[in-house]
């Protein structure tokens, strides 16, 4: 049985408790928040831009702490799941990691790349493991897409492009999703997910050129990239500047030499396949969303050492390097070479 502590119970945190509710293999023990209001059933759930499905989870079943450090010195737990803002990840990861726990953090792993190598030095230091909530690597039909795109069935990629499109985020606690110095903004928080998708299904590129809709505090609500490769270009657009009547639409696209993806979740089925030769047809997807399985895979890992490593501290560092100079080339307004 894998124990485990999650900090940060808001809209994140919560659909992460319902998730491990469904795991005969893992035990939540500890909450910790700051807010000590946030640990009580009769808390309204905070809001956020997807459904978390799942069962509900009982906080009486564990115990509750307001401070972070008081948490690790009481122990009885096996990893902590930090579910904090991003600008707060580094130092509540290092710590937990140098108190002896293994760690899962939410996406993206931290703000600057010096804070990734601090992370990732800590964990190679202390002998922990680390997961990163990169969850669309684990997404059924993004991974269907990437089996597809990895089989070769249908020949090499022509053209791949990826939009996230969101209403603004007031619901963060203390507004710190619209603040670019905690959240680094749309750019960082939001389209980090399909950025990381880039970098999953094609690797670094040769050179990104990215624009954006730049705020006052100098961050970018909206950012589109072109990202260079050898033979073929992919295009990614996201932001949180939609009204609020029109919700949250992610969805990617894909020309490959035999066929035509087309991955769009306002649709049911999200996912269709049209190839050139035959009828298209919509593959059988598990039943889940990618929270579900990230965290599942993780804590069987932390088990039976059973583990996909599909996302390592490593490789979703990698993806923040990648977000970082699409950033610096919206700020110069240049193409900048990777």
């Amino acid at each position: 049985m894998v124990q485990i502590a999650v900090v940060g119970i808001g809209f994140m945190g919560r659909a992460h408790l319902r998730n491990y509710s469904m795991f005969p293999h893992a035990q939540v023990t500890a909450l910790c928040d700051v807010r000590a209001e946030a640990m009580d059933p009769n808390c309204p759930e905070t809001a956020g831009n997807i459904a978390a499905g799942g069962v509900q989870f009982d906080f009486a079943s564990a115990r509750h702490f307001t401070d972070f450090e008081k948490m690790l010195d009481a122990g009885g737990f096996d990893m902590v799941d930090i579910c904090l803002p991003t600008y707060l990840h580094a130092e509540h990861a290092v710590k937990a990691l140098e108190a002896g726990y293994h760690v899962f953090c939410e996406k993206p792993l931290a703000m600057t790349n010096a804070e990734t190598r601090w992370i990732i030095e800590t964990k190679h230091k202390c002998g922990r493991h680390i997961g990163v909530g990169h969850c669309l690597r684990y997404w059924p039909a993004y991974r269907e897409v990437k089996k597809i795109i990895d089989g070769g069935k249908y020949g090499r990629v022509f053209y791949a492009e990826f939009a996230r499109f969101s209403l603004p985020p007031i619901w963060g606690w203390d507004g710190w999703l619209m603040d670019s110095k905690r959240s680094g903004s749309a750019a960082l928080d939001l389209h980090i997910h399909d950025v990381d998708q880039v970098f999953h299904l094609f690797g670094m590129p040769q050179a990104v050129r990215s624009r954006g809709v730049r705020e006052k505090d100098g961050g970018f609500s909206h950012i589109t990239t072109l990202y260079k490769y050898p033979q073929f270009d992919v295009m990614s657009t996201g932001g949180w500047n939609c009204s609020p009547s029109f919700g949250f639409v992610m969805r990617a696209f894909f020309i490959l030499e035999g066929a035509t993806i087309e991955l769009d979740f306002s649709k049911s089925p999200a996912l269709t396949v049209f190839p050139k030769e035959g009828e298209k047809f919509s593959p059988a997807l598990p039943p889940h969303d990618g929270y579900f399985y990230e965290l599942k895979d993780f804590t069987e890992h932390l088990e039976t050492g059973n583990f996909e490593n599909i996302v390592t501290a490593e490789s979703a560092a990698q993806s923040i390097r990648l977000g970082l100079l699409e950033i610096e080339s919206a700020h110069q307004d240049a193409e900048i070479g990777v």
